[in-house]
């Protein structure tokens, strides 16, 4: 007889079949010059498209099938997430600066390289895959980018495009698969308040709002969930496992510090494997468990050799470079104050949730996957600490597991909603009401409403609102953009200025980044120095035409201080070789003062600097005495 073939076969056989063909014509008309500058465009658009297929494709490899409730729900978080993040973004006056303009301008150099050609631009991409900020991401972020302004809230309100739909679909995957794995009896209910409350989570879209994309990785480490949950190597399935090794590569080249979940997961995953084959021995099962073992071993063993051939580069680089010393400052309390920060993301609303989840689960005999769950984020906090603590762009290491126990705390919620049905749902909509409406700024650590900023007193947090509010809301934008253009004004070709301030409140950053898409100091104004251990002693500042100092000393909660040791410097020794040339008044008691060099530097001042950061230099002497001592050699002193 003939054979036939299904037409949901034929329909999920079309899906790849016109991705390749649409692959195959972009390339043939980029060849023949019909293109031109849309292919970046274009690619990104097809790129965002693959990647939406791949994840609905680990979706349904995990057993999961999306129904008409499920799209309707899905489709309704995503436009009230779009509506509420849309509406934070137009009514705030922030600043990208530092890691939150990282991928904006990565985005800028991503589309000049394609500019040029597009195995140019692919090549760009590629080159930057061992670097800390790779433009991984920017491959898939450039559409809709391109048709917009360029300027930074652009960047973050693309992302609602480019990332947020297949998150989010990833996301509704994880829900109804924890929803299988428990099993949940109002799974409607479950869903329903599982997927809202996790997407509304403020920690998860704050480093988006901020214009870091960290969230993008995300996709990855739930596709690795949705496909290795319930997977034991009872069978080949080679198409899953083609899978979870490409969800990882992609995860690891998102951001390196995704590292630390990748080791906590498949640490506590391979136990895991391992005690429920063991548990087939006794019970007659001898060839099933050693077939299991048998693969199990050998997609490990292939996966790693595969990653050490394709990413050596990156691996040599991780390998190589001592994050632990470079970035201890950073580590500002080890894991102590990284729990109570972690209590402190999680909030009022979902501290609860999360405790609730666990307990119940261990209550109804389904301690397991709470455990599991409770293991990778104790080894991913204990690895990360040793380097140092988070932010919050950081701690979305962490999602996957909070994101479990958010919905075992869910299934807890859903399945006894008969009882204090109001009380529960009170809850559910308040927590959703509390989260969208959260502040979502650079210093948050506990993500309040906006309205509470102006009823909360307190002496010992009233600094930290101010210069929350400072940064989040600048009312200095007029300012800012004035002292920029004077420097624009004053320094002609070759010529620039050292800005010594490296805080969130001002650095050169601010006055940098305050007109994107437009750089007119790109050139004009030094990157800052602040960081211990991570920037070099800027010694542009003896090559500067005019150096800007503020006063008081800009001071935030993110930076060590050795800009403010340099500053202190700097001040002993400007009579002898600077004159005052001019100040602005930012209007909010901060004054910045511009002095003209006027005498050219000495060894000896060199050596005035050296010695003030002598400290320093015994722990960094690639980064102190090293460069000074090549610069002043550099110009025959």
């Amino acid at each position: 007889m003939p054979t036939t073939v299904s037409r949901p076969r034929l329909r999920r056989a079309a899906v790849p079949a016109v991705l390749a063909l649409s692959l195959v014509l972009l390339c043939i008309c980029t060849a023949a010059g019909l293109t031109g500058s849309f292919f970046f465009p274009l690619f990104s658009l097809w790129a965002d498209c693959f990647l939406f297929c791949l994840t609905l494709a680990a979706v349904r490899r995990a057993g999961v099938r999306f129904e008409l409730f499920h799209g309707a729900v899905l489709i309704a978080v995503y436009l009230l997430l779009a509506i509420c993040t849309t509406l934070q973004v137009n009514s705030r006056s922030f600043v990208y600066i530092w890691d939150y303009s990282n991928y904006t301008l990565l985005q800028y150099q991503a589309e000049a390289a394609f500019e040029t050609g597009a195995l140019a631009g692919l090549g760009h991409i590629l080159s930057t895959l061992t670097e800390d900020y790779t433009s991984f991401i920017c491959l898939f972020t450039e559409f809709p980018f391109c048709l917009t302004e360029h300027t930074g809230d652009d960047y973050v309100l693309c992302q609602l495009i480019s990332v947020l739909p297949t998150l989010l679909v990833a996301l509704g995957g994880l829900t109804i698969k924890i929803g299988q794995l428990l099993p949940v009896h109002n799974d409607k209910g479950f869903f329903l308040i599982g997927i809202s409350m996790a997407s509304a989570f403020p920690l998860l879209r704050m480093a988006a709002a901020l214009g870091q994309p960290d969230w993008f990785g995300l996709i990855f480490a739930l596709i690795i969930l949705l496909l290795t949950l319930d997977f034991r190597f009872d069978a080949g399935e080679p198409a899953r496992c083609v899978g979870i090794f490409f969800a990882t590569a992609a995860l690891v080249l998102t951001r390196r510090w995704y590292l630390y979940f990748i080791v906590a997961y498949y640490a506590v995953y391979a136990v895991t494997v391992l005690v429920s084959t063991i548990r087939l021995i006794p019970a007659g099962q001898g060839r099933r468990a050693a077939d299991r073992l048998r693969r199990f071993i050998t997609f490990g063993a292939g996966s790693l050799a595969a990653i050490l051939v394709l990413f050596w580069p990156v691996v040599q680089r991780i390998l190589s470079y001592s994050y632990e010393t470079h970035y201890a400052a950073y580590n500002v309390g080890g894991l102590a104050l990284e729990l109570a920060s972690q209590s402190f993301r999680l909030g009022p609303v979902y501290l609860p949730l999360v405790v609730c989840g666990a307990v119940w689960a261990f209550a109804r005999g389904r301690g397991t996957v709470a455990l599991q769950t409770l293991a990778v984020l104790a080894i991913s906090l204990v690895l990360f600490t040793r380097v140092q603590n988070m932010g919050s762009h950081q701690s979305l290491l962490l999602m996957p597991g909070y994101f479990i126990l958010m919905l075992l705390g869910v299934a807890a919620l859903a399945d006894t909603l008969n009882r204090l049905r109001y009380l529960k749902l009170g809850y559910w909509l308040f927590a959703l009401a509390f989260s969208l409406s959260a502040r979502l700024s650079p210093l948050t650590t506990i993500a309040l409403p906006d309205f509470l900023f102006d009823v909360i007193t307190a002496d010992s947090v009233q600094e930290f609102i101010q210069l929350d509010t400072l940064i989040y809301d600048r009312s200095d934008i007029h300012q800012i953009e004035a002292l920029a253009r004077w420097i624009d004004r004053h320094c002609t070709d070759g010529e620039f200025a050292y800005m010594i301030p490296h805080s969130m409140t001002y650095c050169p950053d601010t006055f940098k980044n305050v007109d994107l898409p437009e750089q007119p100091l790109e050139d004009k104004l030094s990157f800052g120095f602040g960081i211990l251990g991570t920037h070099a002693f800027p010694t542009d500042i003896f090559d500067a035409k005019y150096v800007i100092t503020a006063d008081p000393f800009p001071w935030c909660y993110e930076v060590s201080d050795v800009a403010q040791k340099l500053n202190n410097q700097f001040l002993a020794l400007k009579d002898t070789y600077f004159t005052y040339e001019t100040q602005f008044d930012m209007g909010n008691g901060t004054v910045f003062t511009v002095y003209r060099r006027i005498v050219p530097a000495t060894r000896a001042e060199a050596d005035a600097y050296l010695s003030a950061f002598a400290a320093e230099d015994a722990q960094f002497p690639e980064l102190y005495s090293q460069v000074i001592n090549d610069w002043c050699r550099q110009k025959g002193l």
